[in-house]
């Protein structure tokens, strides 16, 4: 896989640092983004997520970052940092899964354009997707889904923001929720429109599996009421 120049030199100093020890294998390459599996010192397997998107598009900057107290500054630097500010939201907002304890990958360390986290696979070879597994408890694996979308939101305070059967990973039986990069606070001004976004597309998912919907609207109207009175239960 070819790195360019700033990603050589964030790999560089994560290796300086202790982070990893070894770069291995792609896992996954995007237009936005590649994912690498990585070893630390002591043996245990990482994702290197590095973020290669060049620009923003409007709808991007009005949803996933203007509205963000957080990125509050990124206007004068967004042709700049692009990157750089996807890596440090995505760490970020995997640190308030982690605290909320919401089933996703675990925060390692980022640098620049790189988040390091936690590897959900074992021997370099990561989960599948949701969409790609054909067999599977659906019933419990929606009850899990919805566990982990009420946290997201009621714990974490964040709307994922384009949650979907691409955005779940199946491993050991067990649901866990990736690129968070996007995912917005729940006092977003945008927040209400991301999440009915994301029941919308996981209910429609699990009703082409025979499953009732009501679950998944009846958990939007309550995180709906939730989000609107500005409550955060951390």
């Amino acid at each position: 896989m070819f790195l360019d120049e700033q990603s050589q030199m964030a790999v560089y100093r994560l290796l300086n640092r202790g982070v990893i020890a070894e770069l291995g294998h792609p896992i996954k390459e995007g237009k936005e983004s590649s994912l690498i599996h990585a070893t630390a010192p002591s043996g245990r397997e990482l994702a290197v997520k590095i973020h290669t998107s060049r620009v923003f598009r409007g709808q991007e900057k009005k949803q996933y970052v203007f509205g963000d107290w957080r990125f509050r500054h990124a206007k004068r630097h967004i042709v700049l940092r692009t990157e750089e500010i996807w890596a440090e939201k995505e760490f970020r907002n995997l640190a308030r899964l982690e605290k909320a304890r919401v089933p996703a990958p675990r925060p390692v360390a980022f640098e620049q354009n790189i988040v390091v986290m936690t590897f959900i696979g074992k021997n370099g070879v990561a989960a599948r997707q949701l969409r790609e597994v054909e067999t599977f408890d659906k019933n419990r694996i929606a009850a899990e889904i919805l566990n982990a979308f009420r946290d997201l939101v009621s714990k974490a305070g964040l709307v994922h923001g384009d949650l979907s059967p691409y955005n779940i990973l199946l491993w050991r039986n067990r649901p866990y929720l990736i690129d968070l990069s996007q995912a917005v606070l729940t006092s977003h001004p945008e927040a209400e429109h991301l999440l009915r976004g994301d029941t919308d597309k996981m209910a429609s998912f699990f009703v082409e599996m025979g499953l009732d919907p009501d679950p998944f609207r009846q958990l939007e109207q309550s995180l709906l009421e939730f989000v609107s009175e500005g409550r955060l239960d951390l």
